[in-house]
């Protein structure tokens, strides 16, 4: 331990060195307290933690216990109709503490809202910054993009996952400092270090010779989720041996819901249409052998850096930042305009590379490592 603070001690003072410990003052804002969003504020705190002050505010649903937070967390925001009251005990709480650097992970509710009060923390001496998660909102209005482009431009400093991000925001005429960080591997799902085989424990039906492939998340059509049953049904007779793992909790939609029945029945399909608690995520990706993201739309996915935190290649679309992804990560890439044919052709092809895939998990680029991350995120915003 004492050799451990003695890096961070000198990796702190080589990157600040006309900094003490005590101005690094950072107070990380996600309104949601068990998403995406959580994930990514915990693993920054922890990095943060180490290197100066950080306080997370965040949702009354977050459980300190699930992430072994041991900085200081305020659990403030309730459900979005009492958002209202909570976001002025927010207001309250920003004022009273005046934090050198408040760092939101993304719009709290009410961007149009939220809009004027980042001007009037940065006229109380608050240095204000953003990290941009989805340039806009996964079923925009038709006035999204412009309320966005204003309430971006308010900020300080933008710091987004991608050079495809940083683009999105010059074409909505975005002129605020923005700087690229990737996301990082999310490590903190995976606590047992489990195996293939201890993880294929847990899926009694799964042989060891299956070449396992896993859809995990939200399970709607935006990510892709009837391609990726579709390409079940075309591979169940011939290719018996890839099974597909379906997990996370399901849109309520008709059409998925049509699908996700129809998938059950299917001998090469293990549905999980559940939120799926955080010390079980780590099961299905140590069971399966690829994972794939044929997603139609988006802009990062935290499922691409669970598969980096478990060593998991991937197949994925040309979508967000998936491309600049699989440059440190090795995968194949769909063609969109093909899904599930395409998909398909893929699962072949990863299963007859996958020694080869498989090695090249077994380093990872200390760009998504959370130290590197940290350290980062403190010589841009400080």
């Amino acid at each position: 331990m004492k050799l451990l603070g003695l890096r961070v001690e000198v990796e702190f003072m080589t990157k600040f060195p006309n900094v003490v410990a005590q101005d690094l003052d950072v107070m990380v804002v996600s309104f949601t307290g068990d998403s995406g969003l959580t994930d990514y504020s915990a693993s920054l705190c922890r990095e943060l933690d180490k290197l100066g002050s950080v306080e997370l505010v965040t949702a009354q649903s977050f459980e300190q216990e699930k992430y072994m937070a041991t900085y200081p967390v305020f659990k403030l925001f309730r459900r979005t109709r009492q958002y209202p009251l909570d976001f002025w005990r927010f207001v309250a709480h920003v004022i009273r503490r005046r934090p050198r650097v408040l760092l939101l992970q993304s719009w709290l509710k009410w961007p149009i809202f939220e809009l004027p009060w980042i001007l009037v923390f940065r006229v109380l001496g608050v240095r204000m910054a953003l990290t941009v998660h989805d340039l806009m909102p996964h079923r925009p209005m038709p006035w999204s993009r412009e309320v966005l482009r204003l309430f971006y431009q308010q900020f300080d400093r933008l710091i987004v996952h991608s050079q495809h991000q940083r683009e999105g925001l010059e074409n909505m005429g975005v002129i605020t400092p923005c700087l690229v960080v990737p996301h990082g591997v999310y490590d903190i799902f995976n606590t047992l270090n489990l195996d293939r085989f201890d993880g294929r424990r847990f899926f009694p039906s799964l042989r060891e010779n299956d070449f396992v492939v896993l859809f995990f998340g939200h399970l709607d059509e935006r990510k892709g989720l009837l391609d990726f049953l579709h390409t079940a049904e075309l591979l169940e007779l011939d290719e018996p041996s890839i099974r597909f793992i379906v997990a996370g909790k399901s849109e309520i939609s008709e059409v998925v819901r049509v699908a996700i029945s129809a998938a059950r029945i299917r001998s090469n399909v293990l549905v999980y249409d559940y939120l799926i608690p955080h010390m079980e995520v780590q099961r299905f990706f140590a069971a399966c052998d690829v994972v794939a993201l044929p997603y139609h739309e988006g802009t990062t996915s935290g499922v691409m850096k669970l598969a980096m935190a478990f060593r998991r290649p991937v197949v994925c679309t040309d979508v967000g930042d998936f491309v600049e992804s699989l440059t440190i990560w090795p995968g194949l890439l769909v063609d969109q305009d093909r899904l599930p044919k395409s998909l398909a052709e893929k699962l072949l092809q990863a299963r007859d590379e996958y020694e080869d895939l498989a090695a090249r998990t077994a380093s990872q680029s200390s760009e998504i490592q959370w130290r590197s991350i940290a350290l980062r995120y403190l010589e841009y915003l400080m």
